[in-house]
């Protein structure tokens, strides 16, 4: 079994709903996990496991959704920040 490929997105804390909302409405083109984060981080950063067949579906709504996700070199989400909320 082929492994999912793994990208990491940042949205501004205000956007996080709506870029939730819209990732479960492609239902079966990525899963996503909220990372840990800072209290009082004025964003959220989401780990998206994605199968390898739908790589070019994701990419392609990501650029959808514009300037609400910033993607992130890997490894560079706040998992490592203390507690959340």
């Amino acid at each position: 079994m082929v492994s999912a490929i793994k990208k990491i997105i940042r949205v501004r804390k205000e956007d996080s709903a709506y870029v939730y909302f819209i990732l479960e409405s492609y239902e079966g083109i990525t899963s996503y996990s909220t990372l840990d984060h800072r209290s009082g981080a004025l964003y959220r950063d989401l780990e998206l496991s994605i199968p390898p067949d739908f790589l070019s579906e994701t990419e392609a709504l990501l650029e959808r959704l514009g300037d609400l996700v910033h993607e992130l070199p890997a490894g560079a989400g706040d998992s490592a920040a203390s507690g959340s909320g």
